[in-house]
Formats: C-alpha cells, sequence, structure tokens
C-alpha cells in the first residue's frame, strides 16, 4: 500500500486542466496521473493514486449503480486499515459521461479508512457496458490457494478458517465464517499469510483425506472438520499418531472396547445422517472435541452429550 503523505485536492489540481492525461500528481511522482474530471469520449486507462478526498468527490458521481453493500465496504474498509489490501490492478471504472460504473465499494472503503492506494481508472466506457461489469466468477479462498501451488486447496482453506476461529476461541468466527461481519470474515490475502503462520495444516489436511478414504465413514465428519480435529489434538500434546488412531476409530468403528465413548460418538454422528435431528457444526465438533477428551483419558460413557449452553471444549 502506498505510504505517500495525504494531499489535498486544491494541491494536486493542474494549472491547465485540458493537460488531464499527463500531469502527474504531486503527491506520487511520475507514477500517478491526475484526472480533472472522468470524463472522455473514448476508452483512457490511468494510475491514479485514490485518496479519501478523491474517493468522495467520485462517489458523488455514483447515481446510477448497483445496490450498495455496507457489509461489503465494511469489509473492505477493514482490509485496508489492516494492511491485507493489495494493489491488484483492478480498476475503478467510468462511463463517458463520467458516471461510476465499478468501484463503489472500494472507494467507499477508502474515505472510511482514511487510507490511499493506486489504482487503474478507466474512462470513456460505453454506459451500455454496465450490465457486463462484475459477471465473473469471484475467486474463492480455495482458487487462490490451488493457484500459489497449494494442493488439497478446497479442504486447506476451509481448515485455515476453522481453525482461525478456534485459535481464538471464537465458536461464531469458527463455525459460521460467511456471517457478515468484517471482523469475522477472513480475506484471501489474509488465509495465505495464517497458512504461512500454520504450515502444519498442510499435514493435517492430507491425514484427514487419507482416513476418510474409504468407506461410509467418510460422510461422519467433513474433512476440514476432521483435519481441524486432528490438528487441534496435536497441538494440545498428544502425538500425532495417537491422534491419526482417534480420528480413524471415530470414522471406521475398528478397534473399539467395550463402553468406549467413541461408540456413542458414532451412534450420534450416523443418527445425523439419517432423518432425525441435524447436528450442526459448533455441536458436532464439540462431541468430537468432548470424546476426545473421554477416550484419551480411558473413560467410558455409553451416552454423549454436550448442550450449546456449556462451554465448548477447547484442547488446552
Amino acid at each position: 500500500m502506498a505510504t505517500t503523505r495525504m494531499t489535498p485536492i486544491t494541491e494536486m489540481t493542474p494549472p491547465d486542466h485540458r493537460c488531464t492525461y499527463t500531469v502527474p500528481q504531486h503527491i506520487c511522482g511520475g507514477e500517478c496521473y491526475w484526472i480533472a474530471e472522468p470524463i472522455d469520449e473514448e476508452m483512457t486507462s490511468r494510475i491514479v493514486l485514490i485518496t479519501p478526498e478523491i474517493a468522495a468527490a467520485w462517489l458523488k458521481r455514483n447515481d446510477r449503480n448497483r445496490t450498495f453493500s455496507r457489509d461489503t465496504s465494511r469489509v473492505l474498509a477493514a482490509e485496508m486499515t489492516r494492511g491485507y489490501w493489495r494493489e491488484n490492478g483492478e480498476s475503478i471504472v467510468f462511463d463517458r459521461a463520467g458516471v461510476l460504473i465499478d468501484g463503489q465499494h472500494r472507494l467507499q472503503a477508502v474515505l472510511s479508512s482514511g487510507r490511499q492506494y493506486r489504482c487503474a481508472v478507466i474512462t470513456g466506457i460505453e454506459a451500455e457496458a454496465r450490465s457486463t461489469v462484475d459477471t465473473g466468477k469471484k475467486r474463492s479462498g480455495a482458487a487462490n490457494l490451488q493457484m500459489a501451488g497449494e494442493k488439497n486447496s478446497t479442504v486447506l482453506s476451509a481448515v485455515l478458517t476453522l481453525w482461525k476461529g478456534y485459535v481464538a476461541h471464537d465458536t461464531a468466527a469458527m463455525t459460521y465464517p460467511a456471517q457478515k461481519s468484517p471482523e469475522r470474515r477472513t480475506s484471501i490475502p489474509r488465509i495465505i499469510e495464517y497458512l504461512h503462520e500454520w504450515p502444519g495444516l498442510r499435514e493435517a489436511c492430507t491425514v484427514s483425506l487419507s482416513l476418510r478414504d474409504t468407506g461410509h465413514g467418510r460422510a461422519l465428519i467433513p474433512a476440514s472438520e476432521a483435519a481441524m480435529i486432528w490438528f487441534a489434538i496435536t497441538q494440545s500434546g498428544a502425538t500425532k499418531e495417537r491422534a491419526s488412531e482417534y480420528l480413524g476409530s471415530v470414522l471406521s468403528g475398528y478397534n473399539l472396547s467395550e463402553n468406549s465413548p467413541i461408540i456413542s460418538l458414532r451412534r450420534r454422528l450416523i443418527d445425523n445422517l439419517g432423518t432425525g435431528r441435524q447436528l450442526d457444526k459448533r455441536e458436532r465438533l464439540a462431541l468430537i472435541l468432548k470424546t476426545w477428551q473421554l477416550w484419551s483419558t480411558g473413560q467410558t460413557r455409553r451416552q454423549i452429550r454436550w448442550d450449546s449452553d456449556q462451554d465448548f471444549p477447547f484442547l488446552s
């Protein structure tokens, strides 16, 4: 993100407004160019350092755009404030009359965060082209991990979100990652950065998939949740072999002693596959973690229960 000082628009205005394509912004040197009015007859591209002042002025040109999403803008503003936003080449687009076609949420995020960043600005687009903007498929965290060369990218992306909430002891962030909250949503840059902090999650995904490779036990626990549980167990001090033994028994039902708490857990999980009451993600994770605590200490149970008003069984 650019770190140059803020400069009022009046300081940036060139003496001759007719030179709107070639006059550099004072605060950005020869890298960014001033646009007195985002109006052109032909499609034109320039790099502009978008400041809060510019964002405020250009948002006034947003009179025919799609419905504004306050949640989306808040998420982007939070990313800019935390320093996770990247200058990725996405452009701000205006039609020939200077009406904003694309970029309202990024401009509002700049205004809300007080930050600034360099951006390609495209002017002179036919107004009829508005309906074709933002119609492509948005890249997911899994897609970005795949492009970065990561294996098991779909499972890995989900595990990263789960683990982020688990470490923070925030079950809402862990079990409802799609919740519209900038503090709980995990951005794509943050997902990749978080993987560098917890590289062992790669192995957790590999182990999880190997334990679920055959049999109907694959349906009992989603791969991402099995990976998160395996990693939580190993991070609590247990060996990888012990963690794999436990999850393997949960998924397969093999090598279980009489009154093993895993038998009760499997009964709950199998019932969940039928037409009865469905377990939500938080309850399923809590039951699996609670059963580990019992099984790993040699305790027996004929029934495994966890109620939502109880503390979540995070492993110490």
